[in-house]
């Protein structure tokens, strides 16, 4: 897992027909019932044919979009660098020439989606990817909209706050000189170091942004080059008729900026995709991808413990993340001893302490240290029953709020984990070994009612 936000997923992957590392988004549309569901499955296939379209050097590619149980995902190129928004936080702020440099490019990127009548509406930071050779990506056309689809209601708030047009506030239509706005806003955060609208709630933002009063950069860009004071000024206008009338001409007011020219220092790339709302590093070597073919759990005489292998997935996952599953799967497909699955496994742990700690664990981990064969067959008699399964009822209330963590995969987790018995308390404890932020892991095992 790479990376989730409000309403999906980001995984790295790997393409085992092209043979390619991708990015695949993959949207929580199970928080979703009925016609409001119906609804976001249209926009999204509205998405992935609007990005689909905006071929561009400085636009993330969409390879193809498809539903897995029922659920949307993207395909996306998969892209080595930082968000906007990491390097931000590192530097503090952009030197005028380092900020130029970034902001041309995505305006030469909303041009070409502008020119093709679609409107990104989410312009902020993380969603502006730096590689390391000072190219930029602009990524996740989530909530774009094609201007002769009636998709979007009236009265509907897509975006970031602090980003947002006034007019994308007052849900009111938007055009391309919306994007303009919030590209404006990130110059001016990437020049000042903070935001022009700052604000502890949505209504305290959203009065600054509708209050009518002209936006004045004034002191807060005091030392930068006037003329590109004045296109922070104009591209921020209130009136969306006072800004930059296209992506090129504030492209261009920018270009003519006269200062020393200066290229980006990045440091060393990381692996950073698409909705940022929170990111991680990728671990997985991109060559563990396989064919798809028959499922190596599946119940027959020459499957393994499942006991074990839920022990060595759960272990796995601790430093992987749910995508564990898919490893153990990929792994047993090779045949060999218990001991020769382990170790298999612990090479897409990236870390070498960590990996060390996993095989300790797993190779110690009842019913692994007897280094037999993985077609040896079934739990032996010294492994606990089964407790009697769980009502369906906390299965789905459990299920339900780990989807709000770790995403669709939840159903699977959950249902691997159950197999297990016990009591909820025991299915929490099993299920928290795939939440990698504390904070959430002790709130999901303080849910048990």
């Amino acid at each position: 897992m790479l990376g989730r936000g409000a309403m999906g997923v980001i995984y790295r992957a790997h393409d085992p027909v092209i043979d390619r590392t991708v990015a695949l988004k993959l949207v929580r549309a199970d928080l979703l019932e009925g016609e409001e569901r119906e609804e976001f499955l249209a926009r999204f296939r509205q998405e992935a044919q609007a990005a689909g379209r905006c071929t561009h050097p400085n636009i993330v590619t969409i390879h193809d979009f498809a539903l897995h149980e029922g659920n949307p995902f993207l395909a996306m190129e998969y892209v080595h660098g930082d968000s906007l928004a990491v390097a931000l936080r590192r530097a503090g702020r952009f030197a005028p020439a380092a900020a130029i440099a970034v902001m041309v490019q995505v305006l030469d990127a909303l041009g070409a989606a502008h020119a093709l009548g679609i409107v990104h509406r989410d312009i902020k930071p993380a969603n502006i990817l730096l590689l390391a050779d000072g190219r930029v990506k602009v990524t996740d056309f989530g909530i774009a909209r094609i201007d002769t689809a009636g998709m979007t209601l009236a009265g509907t708030v897509l975006g970031t706050p602090s980003y947002m047009s006034p007019e994308q506030c007052r849900g009111d239509a938007v055009d391309g000189r919306s994007d303009l706005f919030s590209a404006g806003a990130v110059l001016f955060e990437l020049l000042s170091g903070e935001r022009p609208f700052p604000g502890r709630t949505f209504t305290a933002i959203t009065h600054a942004l509708m209050d009518p009063a002209p936006f004045d950069p004034g002191t807060r860009l005091a030392g930068q080059p006037p003329a590109l004071v004045a296109a922070v000024r104009r591209a921020l206008a209130k009136r969306a008729e006072e800004r930059f009338t296209a992506a090129a001409a504030m492209a261009a007011a920018l270009r003519a900026v006269p200062m020393e020219t200066g290229g980006l220092q990045l440091g060393e790339a990381t692996m950073v995709v698409g909705d940022a709302t929170t990111l991680a590093p990728g671990r997985l070597d991109p060559g563990t991808g396989g064919a798809v073919g028959a499922d190596p759990l599946a119940e027959d005489a020459a499957a393994p413990d499942p006991a074990v292998l839920a022990t060595i997935e759960r272990r796995l996952a601790g430093h992987v993340g749910p995508i564990a599953r898919h490893l153990v799967r990929e792994a047993l497909r090779q045949g060999g001893s218990l001991e020769d699955l382990c170790v298999r496994l612990g090479r897409n742990i990236e870390r070498a302490e960590e990996r060390e700690a996993f095989l300790r664990s797993v190779l110690r981990a009842p019913g692994t240290g007897t280094r037999t064969g993985v077609g040896t067959g079934r739990a032996s008699a010294s492994q606990p029953a089964a407790a009697p399964g769980l009502p369906p009822a906390v299965l789905e209330r459990v299920q339900r709020e780990l989807t709000q963590v770790v995403g669709p995969i939840a159903r699977l987790l959950v249902a691997r984990a159950a197999a297990q018995g016990g009591s909820e308390a025991d299915l929490r404890l099993r299920l928290a070994t795939h939440i990698a932020n504390a904070a959430e892991r002790a709130a999901f095992l303080g849910s048990d009612a």
